[in-house]
């Protein structure tokens, strides 16, 4: 293998000059380029600068690409990158999910910190926690490779141009090991509690937990060996005993605070520094000044949210009214979903503030009134409200938001221990109950789930669900579905349901339920694994034979 970090200096110079921008008395602002290599590992605050660009550096708001090529939502913008793999148009050359050479890259930083450290003048005690950091940083980072491709590389040291650059893969089973004993090294370094946007020793456990349902699920675990259960649910049963964590009482909140006690680790923004265009992007264009409406959600995820009193739309005494379909459901839908006659709150052009009604229907103004707006508008019958601002007073593209990208969070890790612990027994014990009815409980639903009441396999639809419509829009769908080895059923040749809505005379409203994807969705067995880029297999051949059917 041969990615492109080899040079050192350069990429050490990414991260301090990014860093000193931000902290002016480190270095001279005006002669950059005096720093070396060496300069970074002599200096205590270099080595923190270049510590905190590491987790800077984490992958945070996305632009809606996992969104909108699963089953949660979908983007009317012509030309969106969502849309075209939606119907399959990618392969080994122009695949959106790739992340080899991004990841490689950052790989390759965290291997020079860890073999640098322990030349740096931080005290000895710093040097041992900086270590249990990168292996988790390290960690997560080779997780979302092997996620996606498989058995990947292990490269552990920072290569140097003598070397033979042209690594094979590792096996899957070595891929795996070698991210949980990552994750063990890191648990028993990391601090009990660490700051907002850094790794605590549970944030490390947590990540076990989610590592452990990916090996053990039937896209990766071809032998069905159930201790690969046992050791997840074990993982995450850890943090759920901890006590550290607890569920953030307010859905609508839980995105605009930093650190709060539902978040084990986040992504950090602060303006004018970094910031995303989260809000810009999902809001009505009515609240937003560019690229609006790009990730508008589905019928099939609107209907997945049950009512306030636990059943599905589509139970017998659900109180479901199918003239009235937004009434009664749980608050997650509320919290998540914006839908005809919702209000939302906002501005375009800075203060003051107002709120709004969302006119989503035939001849409404967030819906098709100005054919010049539509490709900004929703073509689904919904706009995404979850983790919006409605105090942000600036909603350009690309600078807007500041809301943390909550990668890992409490109400995860109680659904990754569901799910393991559903599994791994025959049947659902007392355990697994109580962690999806906290779930369930948070979102307002008023009666639980009777123990002993479902199946095993009851208990997986149900969890199944939970995850569908709980983690939405947080990028784990389109991993679950494949995972679960359900994208093929799930998404390909199966069109995405929008709701045409028409206003009657007397002000009530019809609702038409219709296909909105011109072209059939695609997802073809092969796809459950990324093929290696073809730029890397030209380069190093022993990244050879690709995954099957690239």
């Amino acid at each position: 293998m041969r990615p492109k970090n080899l040079n050192l200096l350069a990429n050490l110079l990414l991260v301090i000059i990014g860093t000193v921008s931000c902290n002016k008395n480190l270095l001279d602002p005006s002669n950059p380029g005096a720093i070396t290599s060496n300069d970074v590992w002599k200096d205590a605050k270099l080595t923190e600068s270049y510590i905190n660009g590491l987790y800077n550096d984490v992958p945070g708001w996305d632009y809606n690409l996992y969104n909108n090529i699963s089953d949660e939502a979908r983007s009317n913008y012509p030309g969106h990158t969502p849309n075209k793999v939606v119907v399959g148009d990618w392969d080994e050359t122009n695949a959106p999910m790739n992340n080899w050479d991004s990841t490689y890259t950052y790989i390759r930083k965290v291997n020079e910190l860890l073999h640098r450290i322990d030349e740096t003048p931080l005290l000895d005690e710093r040097k041992e926690s900086v270590k249990s950091e990168a292996y988790f940083l390290r960690a997560m980072h080779y997780f979302n490779l092997v996620k996606r491709y498989g058995g990947v590389p292990l490269i552990t040291h920072p290569q140097s141009v003598d070397e033979d650059l042209s690594v094979g893969r590792n096996t899957l089973e070595e891929s795996f090991s070698f991210i949980e004993t990552e994750l063990e090294k890191a648990y028993e370094g990391l601090p009990d509690k660490a700051p907002g946007g850094k790794a605590s020793k549970w944030t490390a456990k947590a990540l076990l937990g989610r590592t452990l349902l990916f090996k053990a699920s039937p896209l990766y675990n071809s032998d069905k060996n159930t201790e690969f259960w046992r050791q997840s649910a074990e993982a995450s049963r850890a943090v759920i005993e901890s006590q550290k964590y607890s569920l953030h009482p307010n859905l609508k909140t839980l995105w605009l605070t930093n650190a709060n006690q539902e978040s084990l680790f986040e992504v950090q923004y602060n303006m004018p520094e970094k910031y995303h265009g989260w809000d810009a992007l999902v809001k009505p264009l009515r609240l937003a000044n560019a690229d609006a409406g790009q990730c508008s959600p589905i019928q099939e995820l609107v209907d997945a949210f049950p009512m306030r009193n636990g059943k599905r739309i589509t139970e017998a005494g659900s109180g479901f009214n199918p003239s009235m379909p937004y009434e009664g459901r749980d608050d997650r839908f509320y919290a998540f979903i914006a839908y005809n006659g919702a209000k939302m709150k906002g501005t375009t052009s800075g203060p003051p503030l107002r709120e709004i009604t969302l006119e989503i229907y035939k001849g409404g103004v967030d819906y098709d009134a100005d054919p010049a707006s539509v490709i900004y508008n929703t073509i689904t019958g919904y706009y995404t409200v979850k983790a919006v601002n409605p105090e942000n007073t600036i909603y350009t593209y690309g600078y807007s938001s500041t809301q943390p990208w909550i990668e890992i969070r409490y109400a995860e890790v109680l659904l990754n221990y569901a799910e393991a612990q559903n599994e791994y027994l025959s049947s659902p014990d007392a355990s697994v109950y109580q962690a999806i009815n906290a779930v369930r409980r948070r979102a307002g639903i008023t009666a639980d789930i009777s123990e002993g009441s479902l199946s095993k396999e009851e208990m997986r639809e149900l969890i199944y669900n939970e995850r569908y419509i709980e983690l939405s829009f947080e990028n784990k769908r389109y991993w679950d579905l494949r995972r679960w080895k359900l994208a093929v059923s799930r998404l390909n040749g199966k069109s995405a349901t929008g709701v045409i809505i028409t206003k009657n005379a007397n002000g009530s409203f019809s609702y038409n339920y219709q296909p909105i994807d011109p072209n059939p969705p695609v997802f073809q067995e092969r796809m459950y694994l990324l093929p290696i880029p073809l730029a890397e297999t030209t380069k190093n051949p022993n990244l050879l034979p690709n995954n099957p059917g690239w």
